[in-house]
């Protein structure tokens, strides 16, 4: 306990001075109004409001809408704002606090790998000197983003099978890896996908021929008859071949008594198909009860505390759709993919944004390659680590959409693994020393690890691999402008040179402390800019805003694979410009954005 209370002192020490370092200058953080940071703060400020004003049925529909982005990063940054202040200086906290956690687990899961104390405090030690001094980690834990609270959850879920596997019958730690694999299932669907899979294989694999005979003797008391005139089962399959159907035929649209009904995409219909299976399942649990109370403590915990809250939460609307297409091979960058070009980029990220320099991700694969060699000699349950990093390296290369921030959740693995194979070589060539020796020797190379690592200054691929400015305007120069004009305005318009932005709802949220009404058209891409122009002029008709707030900001934050374009956009300019009824008040330069900003009010009829 001493050992692992020096290692959360230490991180701890780190994430204060991150925090300090923010808070000095949050405008640092906030550059590019389309990185997703500006849409997780805004749906935890929405959060924080409804909270802070008892609105909670404002509240549940917030949680109901988050689809992609799961709720749990919300909602701690909800907490967080609530009982701190609405305030964006607080906004990095829960990754931060995912930081600390992630680098005490991580000295954790090093030191339950090894049966002796000593070597894996070592092993702890090692792997915890390589998580600190990773700037990637740093700099994208030290965010809005994710990632932080993700990898502490990832790292809670492997340490908690760990001792699971430790005391088989440990009521407890597998009651926490069911809690810990829903927590993450509800923070990112993704991270729980890679973890969910290596913990699954590690456990099958222990006793292959066990499993199998239970899987043979399962499928032999399936009776496919019986199934195929189940009333439950036929409806499903009909309603499955038509969501089919209707993705091959594409957009498809019903006239009902002269009411249009939109069938594309039909993510309620795939809903439906998951309420008819949920209560056939339903049906059956009930029927076989007992028989499932019989599996196991650990069957049990993971049926009831993993397995169903899930399954319950596909009843809402539209959350299995979007869980299949987040997961699936549909949900990738349009661009060309090259296994071999996406191998060498990661190792890029690897070697020069997730370590100080390539001779320490080399020292990592080496060492980790060591410990993986002595896998049978290791703790029960050390397979889950082997395979969470072999399969996670795998799925970064192999996912068509290349981001090398993919790398931060799973990192501490390889970390645990490196720090276990400098434990097992220290042991060895000190094995004859006495064992104060030892301590001192195996201090002296933690120690020369951190000191080499210390003197390596933070390269461009660091904050290219966290997707972190590193230079440059910030975005809050914008709102320094406009806010002080939007002041007892009940519903506030924007339009900008760029695609809209979360940017705008939370800082005029974040300023107010309040939800006011913020108003944005929603251009589809690849328009004329006369097109662009008649979508801005049909907005302006049926807005509510009385105050309209334009960004005019010639090649800033342009997307043109999609056609958003200033040369198209600045159609929205001229669309206010030629409408009678909003009058320009205000029009003031952004020079460190190239942008003037302009407030246009509605004139009273």
């Amino acid at each position: 306990m001493f050992a692992l209370a020096i290692v959360i002192t230490v991180a701890a020490i780190f994430a204060f001075s991150m925090f300090a370092d923010y808070a000095a200058d949050p405008g640092r953080l906030w550059h590019d109004v389309h990185h997703d940071r500006n849409g997780h703060f805004n749906f935890a400020l929405d959060l924080a409001l409804s909270l802070r004003n008892f609105d909670l049925l404002e509240f549940l529909l917030q949680l109901e809408r988050a689809r992609v982005w799961p709720p749990v990063h919300g909602l701690a940054l909800a907490s967080v704002l609530t009982i701190g202040g609405i305030d964006v200086r607080l906004a990095i906290l829960p990754s931060l606090m995912g930081w600390v956690a992630t680098i005490a687990l991580t000295f954790l899961i090093a030191r339950r790998l090894l049966a002796d104390r000593g070597n894996g405090i070592t092993a702890g030690a090692l792997a915890v000197t390589f998580a600190l001094a990773s700037p990637a980690f740093r700099l994208i834990t030290a965010d809005v983003m994710l990632e932080g609270l993700g990898a502490a959850l990832t790292a809670l879920c492997l340490y908690a099978y760990l001792r699971a596997r430790d005391a088989p019958d440990s009521e407890r730690w597998w009651g926490i890896l069911a809690l810990s694999l829903t927590a993450l299932f509800f923070e990112k669907s993704n991270y729980w996908l890679l973890t969910v899979v290596p913990l699954a294989i590690a456990q099958l694999s222990e006793d292959v021929r066990s499993w199998l005979g239970w899987g043979r003797a399962r499928l032999a008391a399936i009776d496919l008859r019986t199934i195929a005139r189940d009333p439950f089962v036929i409806t499903a399959a009909f309603l499955l071949l038509l969501v089919i159907a209707l993705y091959v035929r594409g957009p498809t649209v019903l006239h009902v008594f002269g009411t249009r009904i939109s069938l594309y995409p039909p993510e309620n219909l795939v809903t439906i198909v998951w309420w008819v299976l949920f209560l056939r399942g339903w049906r059956l649990w009930r029927a076989n009860r007992a028989a499932i109370d019989k599996i196991g403590i650990a069957g049990r915990r993971l049926f009831y505390w993993h397995a169903v809250p899930i399954a319950v939460s596909f009843l809402l609307p539209k959350r299995l759709a979007t869980f299949l297409w987040y997961v699936g091979p549909t949900h990738y960058a349009q661009s060309a993919y090259n296994p071999l070009h996406a191998a060498g980029a990661q190792w890029l990220a690897f070697s020069q944004g997730f370590h100080v320099a390539a001779w320490a991700a080399t020292l990592v694969v080496i060492l980790a390659t060591v410990a993986t060699a002595r896998l049978p000699q290791l703790a029960r349950g050390a397979r889950a680590v082997v395979f969470l990093a072999a399969l996670s390296v795998l799925a970064v290369v192999l996912h068509p959409q290349q981001q090398w921030r993919f790398q931060t959740t799973w990192l501490f693995a390889a970390w645990a693994l490196a720090g276990v194979g400098g434990a097992i070589i220290l042991a060895r060539l000190t094995s004859s020393l006495p064992p104060l020796l030892r301590i001192g020797v195996a201090a002296a190379a933690i120690a020369g690890l951190a000191a080499a690592q210390s003197q390596h200054r933070w390269t461009r691929m660091a904050y290219m691999a966290a997707i972190h400015p590193q230079s440059g305007p910030s975005d809050l120069e914008l709102p320094k402008v406009y806010l002080p004009h939007l002041t007892g305005a009940p519903a506030i318009g924007f339009m900008a040179t760029f695609s809209p932005s979360p940017f705008f709802v939370w800082t005029v949220r974040a300023d107010c402390r309040c939800r006011s009404r913020v108003d944005m058209p929603r251009p589809p891409p690849f328009l004329a800019r006369e097109d662009y122009r008649r979508v801005a002029a049909d907005w302006l008709k049926q807005t509510r805003a009385d105050r309209i707030v334009i960004v005019d900001a010639p090649g800033l934050y342009e997307i043109p694979a999609l056609g958003l374009t200033y040369d198209r956009l600045s159609g929205f300019v001229e669309a206010i410009e030629s409408d009678p009824r909003f009058t320009r008040v205000v029009a003031e330069p952004v020079s460190a954005l190239g942008a003037t900003v302009t407030i246009w009010q509605r004139q009273k009829e």
